[in-house]
């Protein structure tokens, strides 16, 4: 099979998985619009749940995305059509319509909805009926006791795949992250050591993996922190298909959270792929340092992966590696694992 034919099945596979669609701080300010996998869609935030659909209205197809939200006569939150005012509340179904407000409103008019959750900062929405895998266990975002941030969503003109490949790659630190925190090129520091794999498993089933290792980088969590190395444990749990929470432990009392999901726009089968990259930033320690500085620091580091990926050409190979031809490093031992799980979840979509 060709990368495109590989990618198009995988679609079908991402559908059945959940994707960060949007931060929950997002909805207070009304209907929140993205594309999935290529398919527009809207989430909104009525009577304290969350409604995920399809962007358009049954009655004459325009974007609900650009209505509002509204109370209808019965007192229910609703997502209000633009066009003619159409009301729909949380469980998709049309409550009303003011100019015709005695009409009885046909079945048909009801909206598709679609899984969503709001878990630890961020919303997520499958694209299936009964969707597979899980939402990872953020909750360390949710601890009144450290301190966070959130960055982006931000649009990467580059495949989520690449994206997530990159992210759990620890061989680029020293050369793209020169100016941040990677120690640099040919420093006696700069040795990646054997990288210690695990299936992650929830009920007997691999939903991604777990892998760790203990190498340094710069002491830093601001653009103008000290240039000084220290070892330190990189702990990553990768949750299939675009979502990995990476623990830095910096020492006995420091720990650093580096939550990200990678979530597709485009199809995964486009020439010109899309992502919109997630991601929430948390820590134990300096409870009262410069968090605007933090977060900068970190945006600085996103950028010189940006950069990177970006500018790789071709972009678009199978998800699996199909047509990429590139060989492969001793410190690719994840990115070789990952794309294992591709080409499972591809066998098993065409069995």
């Amino acid at each position: 099979m060709t990368a495109h034919d590989v990618n198009t099945i995988a679609d079908a596979v991402a559908r059945k998985y959940w994707h960060a669609v949007a931060f929950e701080s997002q909805l207070a300010s009304g209907p929140v619009a993205l594309s999935l996998l290529g398919e527009p869609i809207v989430v909104a935030r009525l009577d304290d749940n969350v409604l995920a659909t399809y962007d358009r209205c049954p009655h004459r197809s325009s974007p609900l995305s650009t209505g509002e939200i509204r109370v209808d006569p019965s007192g229910t939150e609703c997502l209000v059509c633009p066009y003619h005012a159409l009301h729909f509340d949380v469980d998709g179904r049309p409550t009303h319509l003011p100019a015709r407000p005695d009409e009885r409103l046909a079945e048909r008019l009801s909206l598709i909805t679609l899984p969503a959750q709001v878990s630890h900062g961020m919303v997520w929405v499958s694209l299936a009926e009964q969707p597979i895998g899980g939402i990872p266990d953020w909750s360390t975002y949710d601890d009144t006791a450290n301190v966070s941030f959130q960055l982006g969503p931000e649009p990467w003109a580059a495949m989520p795949t690449r994206i997530v490949e990159n992210f759990n790659d620890l061989g680029h630190f020293a050369t793209v992250h020169a100016n941040t925190f990677g120690v640099g090129e040919g420093a006696e520091f700069a040795v990646v050591p054997t990288v210690q794999i695990e299936p992650h498993d929830v009920d007997g089933a691999t939903i991604g993996l777990d892998h760790g290792v203990t190498m340094h980088q710069l002491d830093r969590v601001t653009l103008d922190g000290p240039l000084v190395p220290i070892l330190a444990d990189f702990d990553y749990r990768h949750v299939f298909p675009f979502v990995t929470e990476l623990r830095i432990t910096y020492g006995p009392d420091r720990v650093e959270w580096i939550q990200v999901a990678f979530t597709p726009t485009t199809s995964l089968a486009s020439a010109t792929p899309a992502t919109l990259v997630f991601q929430q930033n948390v820590r134990n320690f300096d409870l009262d340092g410069d968090v605007p500085a933090w977060h900068d620091f970190q945006a600085e580091v996103n950028a010189e992966d940006r950069r990177l990926l970006e500018s790789i050409e071709p972009d678009m190979i199978g998800v699996d590696g199909t047509d990429a031809h590139e060989a492969s490093l001793g410190f690719d031992d994840v990115t070789v694992e990952y794309r294992r799980l591709w080409r499972s979840a591809i066998a098993a979509e065409r069995a």
